[in-house]
Formats: structure tokens, C-alpha cells, sequence
């Protein structure tokens, strides 16, 4: 990571890097929670790679203080597909996994195996989350979130695989780790043509299970 965006007392999201605006709630983080003192170090980005040095302003604004830099995308996003769980909130897990650095998330739909389904405010949240957990671990891309999205369609994707014990290691080969309930797939849910993976030795519970996951990942390919 960029030094400055380590050493940063805050990271936001704005739509315009030339001119930088805070939204309300981010203003309200940074000079009412954070309580950033005048000319405090704040990078800013679009949430596209692109970035930049600022500065605290008075206490609502920031102001321009480096140049743009632009950022490479990733060649092939990462991504964890995750089914929710009664037990569990798929607002931590999508949390989670924008801090460990995943650039895809996808809320799979209800199986036979597991019933809730994701909830109608995680439609509303969602984008809030993510935003919230990029700029918390500094991140210049906003990862992608599918909602509700058919166990069929996701286990069609290129370069995935679902986590099972019996599997073999991740590989370079495995672009995005399908994590079941607690209590696995149902017979003939998962193809035999997908891969499995293993990603620990333990049996982990389903919020835990897709976090090791997108860490596996993210730590091969980054």
C-alpha cells in the first residue's frame, strides 16, 4: 500500500477528485467522531483507482494538497460467494470481506440447506457497507456486491470452486471461493465439474468459513 494512503488520519469516497466534497455522514466522522484537527492528512478517492493527498479544511471540508495518482485494476477481480445464515448478518460478512480485500461479493440465494435469504434492507445497505469498509482499510476500487444472486449462476462462473474439507489447496487457478451453510450443499447442488478447495483444517462456521476464504485468496494473487 501507497504510504500516504497508510498514513492517512482518514480515507472518503467523493465523485469528484478535482473539486472534493464530503457527504454529510462523512463530514460528521471526520470533524465530529475523528475530530481531525486543520491541516490533517485525508486521501480521497473516486472509488475507481484514482486518488489523491488532501487536507482538513476549517470543519466540514477538505481541500487538494498532492496530485491525482491512478491506480492499476486488478486483472481478474477476486471474488467470495457466501450463502446467509439465520445465526449470522451478511452486513458483517460483506464488511469483512472489503477489509480483507475481496473485489467481488456475491449474497447467493436460499438453498435447500439454508433459508434466509438475504434481507430486503441489505438492498438499501449494501452500498453504505461497502463504502464504509473501503474507507476504513484504505481501498482506491469499491468492490462489486450480487444480491440474491442463484447457486446455478455462480457455480457457472470462471475460476470457481466451493470450499469443502476433502478438497485440495487453493490454487492461482481459483478465482472465487463458493462458501455453503454450516451444514454443506445438498447432493447434486454443486456439479461435479466444480472444483474443491480446501481452506483449513478446522470446521468453521459460514460468516468465519467465507472471511478465511477471501484472505486464501486474496493472499495468492496479491
Amino acid at each position: 500500500m501507497n504510504p500516504v494512503l497508510r498514513g492517512s488520519a482518514a480515507h472518503v469516497i467523493v465523485e469528484d477528485l478535482d473539486l472534493p466534497r464530503l457527504e454529510a455522514p462523512d463530514a460528521h466522522h471526520l470533524f465530529r467522531v475523528l475530530r481531525l484537527h486543520d491541516g490533517a492528512v485525508v486521501t480521497a478517492t473516486n472509488g475507481r483507482g484514482s486518488w489523491r493527498e488532501c487536507r482538513a479544511r476549517g470543519r466540514e471540508e477538505i481541500e487538494p494538497a498532492g496530485d491525482i495518482r491512478h491506480e492499476s485494476a486488478p486483472p481478474l477481480p477476486l471474488g467470495v460467494a457466501f450463502v446467509p445464515v439465520k445465526a449470522e448478518k451478511p452486513e458483517n460478512t460483506i464488511r469483512q470481506l472489503v477489509e480483507v480485500g475481496v473485489d467481488e461479493i456475491f449474497v447467493v440465494a436460499p438453498t435447500k440447506r439454508a433459508v434466509a435469504g438475504a434481507r430486503d434492507r441489505l438492498n438499501d445497505r449494501a452500498g453504505r457497507i461497502v463504502r464504509e469498509a473501503c474507507m476504513q482499510s484504505r481501498r482506491v476500487f469499491l468492490p462489486a456486491v450480487h444480491l440474491g444472486i442463484p447457486l446455478v449462476d455462480v457455480v457457472a462462473l470462471s475460476g470457481a470452486a466451493v470450499a469443502d474439507p476433502d478438497g485440495i489447496p487453493p490454487s492461482a487457478a481459483n478465482r472465487l471461493v463458493i462458501v455453503g451453510p454450516e451444514g454443506g450443499f445438498d447432493d447434486g447442488e454443486i456439479p461435479t465439474s466444480v472444483a474443491r478447495v480446501n481452506i483449513g483444517p478446522a470446521i468453521l462456521r459460514a460468516q468465519t468459513a467465507a472471511l478465511v476464504a477471501g484472505a486464501r485468496l486474496v493472499g495468492l494473487h496479491k
